[in-house]
């Protein structure tokens, strides 16, 4: 391909230089080209483009932007032979969302992932210019690739029209580049070459400033300027078009054009059809293809049907200008000539876009193509549809029905604010009942995942106000109190329901012998909350087993586990929560939902970390980093995933602060439960500190003494912290407490913290018993952490005793403990009663160490050794086989291995 000549553009010239250098050497990467129309990006595109033969392109039609996986699938045409060998579940999404089979609604992250290995062999560049029109299927999709790609040898390049204040929206998290004005020299040089005539300096100058060095405009302005005015002889139009005067110059430009040029022109601008649609069209309002020769001469636009506009300005010019009238001929011609099948959603947006009023024929059409689109995983195009249907449909009732279908479409599609503003036009006590509970539950839904902070607070009662609403329809009514069990357990004390409230809506669902999962949950939801902490055990572990039975879908699994993690740190069930968590990874990886793994990994990070876990917790929160960067979460958003429970056991700069900081996140969006495990967390770190009079506070704040409930496993702390700042009646109480709750569960962890907090409170001649018998009760169990702080209390203990042989074996299994996992904090109290017994006890110095696996690189050895091949390694982490490869070349060069038969005896968990 011919090389392109730039003005002033070789420092991003050399950059995309560099990109496409590392990727000849197989490292991949992915760059957006942010700027104003006409800046020059998609001259930097081709500029890339022209150095890499057989690079995939697509460009971003505006009139397919409401299209779900158009873009991806005109991208991916080249390379869909070869689907084939993509993994089933990735293949079978593929071809549901390109159009290519039917079956069930395609997971946008499967479909990601299905590009991603399909791009992963790929030629080495892959543009998609005015990614600003990509349909939000695609475009998102691209943007989870761009955010995957590493180690392939690909090159994914945007080029997207943006203002300089805007966010990066769905592109967020992948590397972006703002494409400027040219400076001076550039800018006059660029007009001194569009034009056949001598430039005045000062004036090409002027025109350089007043364009900002648009090269667009100024290309476009040197070809209008006469030779007087090119020479300074003649005064220079004012103001110069640029920007939005651009597409005004245009505009004007074209008004003078005959009326077929400007039809032919609109039909081309409205059509994204075929060519021979566009032809057909022009035929019945009288133009054709040989109109469009005013506007070729002139550069605005080129080829034979399909026509291609020279920029997008031009195309927004002639749309734009036309009028009202006039853009519903055309779109009612295209809607008349598109018979085909495969095009019905195409030709039920032209006759909307025809329509001069409300019109029911055409709103059902919209809601049947509605349907279609979310079939395939068009969650956004559904929406989209439907807020067309709204405005078409006469009838006020059958209007704001649809309307609670839209906000729900736009709930799937994570458009949750767009959820919010479709509800608060519907008037929702005018809805009959299963729309009225519909529309409850979305808006609660919404409200909650948009970050509305009264969302926490209300989202529990519309919960029940739709089961309600539901009346007789008890499956309906059921999935609704149960959903509002969920939201009452991340607000907690926030919500405006009382927990008795939710429960007295819960026990005629549940029934006198419930049966299903969701009658089982709220059958222990009430047992649980209306009687005594023992009279709930039996029925919360019925549930918990229900969630947790192998013959449970996974859809089923995913939805409940947060329900049954919840129950299951009420009473202590270390075991199946982990079993849960285990297989909820493992389901959300198979099934490719990477929303419920983020969850999974989020959970598993918070209860590894409250049993002092602190490495397995280290790889969930590592791998829920790197997912939600994947997904596109920005900064401010990962503040509300913070894990308090985890960076309070080390001693990094600032951790309190840190922590606080992340507490008035929690209390602004008002997340009750984040609230309570971040002060939790801030009274564990207090006692590792020794601050006991602040722990018991915090403590007290948070549990109602005489009535074990939803804290009972932070009672042992509340022992300690009370015992050692001289209040013994609230550690006894506390005990007591922690007595019932225990005896309850028939928890083995518990067990050995019971007689932990025992320990500290008996006499003399029997706390050594129960020291012992906390750290043989605390061996083999999960809690780590636990039976690391037993030895630590034993070992204190022994101290004051002035046994200091045995306070130092004791205190030196602890701090190794610690160490081990860098639970600094502990590990300092814990030097602290060594350096009491004498000797110099130092604090290790940390190095770095060139040996060790990064998360990543450990995910991936861990498969690996269990026998996973690239492919199917690649498919549980959401990577290329390729980048698997690049990681275990590290890992073997690391651990000095050669095959995934040695790692297994090399690499240990």
């Amino acid at each position: 391909m011919e090389s392109l000549r730039l003005f002033g553009r070789e420092a991003e010239c050399a950059a995309l230089d560099a990109l496409l250098r590392q990727a000849r050497a197989g490292r991949s990467s992915s760059l957006v080209l942010r700027g104003e129309a006409g800046v020059g990006k998609t001259a930097l595109l081709r500029y890339a483009e022209s150095t890499a033969p057989g690079a995939l392109w697509i460009s971003g039609v505006e009139s397919e932007a409401d299209f779900p996986y158009a873009a991806l699938h005109r991208l991916l045409i080249p390379l869909l032979g070869d689907r084939g060998r993509l993994p089933a579940g990735q293949r079978a999404a593929l071809e549901v969302a390109c159009g290519l089979a039917d079956g069930p609604t395609s997971d946008l992250f499967l479909v990601s992932l299905a590009a991603l290995t399909l791009l992963a062999d790929s030629p080495q560049l892959c543009v998609v210019d005015d990614a600003q029109w990509l349909d939000r299927e695609s475009l998102r999709a691209l943007a989870f690739v761009a955010r995957r790609l590493h180690a392939e040898g690909v090159v994914l390049l945007f080029g997207l029209r943006a203002d300089d204040d805007d966010e990066p929206g769905l592109l967020a998290g992948v590397e972006q580049r703002h494409i400027a004005g040219l400076a001076a020299d550039p800018a006059v040089a660029l007009l001194t070459d569009v034009v056949d005539t001598p430039v005045d300096r000062a004036l090409a100058e002027h025109v350089a400033r007043s364009t900002g060095g648009n090269p667009l405009a100024i290309t476009d302005l040197g070809r209008e300027l006469t030779a007087e005015q090119l020479t300074g002889s003649a005064p220079l139009p004012e103001p110069i078009p640029v920007g939005s005067r651009l597409e005004a110059h245009y505009t004007a430009q074209i008004r003078d054009y005959p009326e077929a040029t400007r039809t032919w022109l609109l039909l081309a601008a409205a059509s994204g059809g075929s060519g021979d649609q566009l032809t057909a069209a022009g035929r019945l309002l009288g133009a054709g293809p040989a109109d469009a020769a005013p506007a070729e001469a002139d550069r605005l636009v080129t080829g034979s049907p399909p026509a291609t506009f020279r920029h997008p300005l031009v195309r927004s010019a002639v749309y734009g200008g036309a009028t009202t009238a006039a853009r519903r001929a055309v779109h009612r011609a295209l809607a008349e000539v598109t018979t085909d099948g495969a095009d019905a959603d195409r030709r039920a947006w032209h006759l909307a876009a025809a329509a001069d009023g409300p019109d029911e024929q055409v709103a059902a059409e919209l809601e049947r193509r509605a349907d279609r689109a979310g079939a395939r995983g068009g969650h956004t195009a559904r929406a989209t549809f439907l807020t067309r249907a709204v405005e078409l449909t006469p009838d006020p009732a059958a209007r704001d029905i649809r309307q609670v279908h839209a906000a729900e479409a736009a709930v799937a599609a994570g458009a949750f604010s767009r959820a919010v503003l479709l509800l608060d036009a519907v008037d929702e006590a005018a809805l009959p009942g299963p729309s009225r509970g519909k529309a409850l539950l979305t808006r609660a839904a919404a409200e909650i995942n948009a970050g509305v902070p009264i969302g926490q607070q209300l989202g529990v009662a519309r919960c029940l106000a739709a089961a309600e609403a539901f009346g007789d329809d008890r499956e309906r009514a059921l999935r609704a109190v149960v959903q509002a069990v969920e939201q009452a357990i991340g607000a907690e004390y926030v919500s405006t329901v009382s927990e008795a409230e939710i429960a007295a809506a819960a026990a005629p669902l549940a029934g006198e012998h419930p049966a299903g999962v969701d009658e089982l949950i709220l059958a222990g939801y009430t047992a649980f909350t209306l009687g005594r902490y023992e009279d709930g055990v039996p029925a919360l572990r019925r549930a918990i087993a229900a969630i947790a039975d192998p013959a449970v879908p996974d859809d089923i699994l995913l939805s409940r586990l947060v329900v049954g993690v919840n129950f299951a740190n009420l009473i202590w069930e270390d075991d199946t929560k982990k079993e849960l968590l285990d297989r909820a990874e493992a389901a959300a990886r198979r099934t490719g939902a990477l929303y419920a793994l983020d969850q999974v990994h989020y959970l598993g990070a918070m209860t590894e970390a409250l049993l002092g876990r602190l490495l397995e917790a280290d790889r969930h929160d590592a791998a829920g980093q790197r997912l939600r960067r994947a997904l596109g979460m920005t900064a401010d958003q990962e503040l509300v995933w913070r894990h308090p429970e985890l960076v309070t056991w080390r001693d990094e700069p600032g951790v309190k602060e840190s922590v606080r900081a992340a507490l008035g996140v929690f209390e602004m969006l008002n997340l009750g439960a984040l609230q309570s495990v971040t002060q939790l967390s801030l009274a564990t770190r207090d006692i590792a500190e020794g601050q006991y009079a602040s722990a018991r506070d915090t403590l007290l704040g948070l549990m109602k003494l005489g009535n074990p409930r939803r804290y009972a496993w932070g009672l042992p702390d509340l022992v300690e912290a009370a015992l050692r700042s001289g209040d013994r009646r609230t550690a006894k109480l506390a005990l007591a407490d922690l007595d019932v709750a225990v005896r309850a569960a028939g928890s083995p962890r518990g067990r050995g913290l019971l007689d932990r907090s025992r320990a500290l409170l008996a006499g003399h001649d029997e706390a050594e018993a129960h020291h012992r018998r906390a750290i043989d009760g605390l061996t083999g169990t999960l809690g780590y952490g636990d039976l690391a702080r037993a030895h630590l209390l034993y070992g204190e203990w022994l101290r004051r005793q002035r046994r200091r042989r045995d306070a130092r074996e004791q205190l030196g299994t602890a701090l190794e403990m610690f160490e081990a996992v860098r639970a600094e904090a502990f590990a300092e109290r814990t030097r602290k009663e060594l350096r009491a017994l004498g000797g110099t006890v130092l604090t290790p110095v940390r190095k770095p160490d060139e040996t060790a696996l990064t998360p990543q690189e450990a995910a991936v050895a861990r498969l690996a050794r269990d026998g996973g091949t690239n492919a199917e390694i690649a498919a549980n982490l959401f990577l290329s086989a390729n980048t698997v490869d690049y990681h275990l070349r590290k890992v073997y060069r690391k651990l000095g291995v050669r095959s995934r038969r040695q790692l297994r005896g090399s690499l240990h968990d």
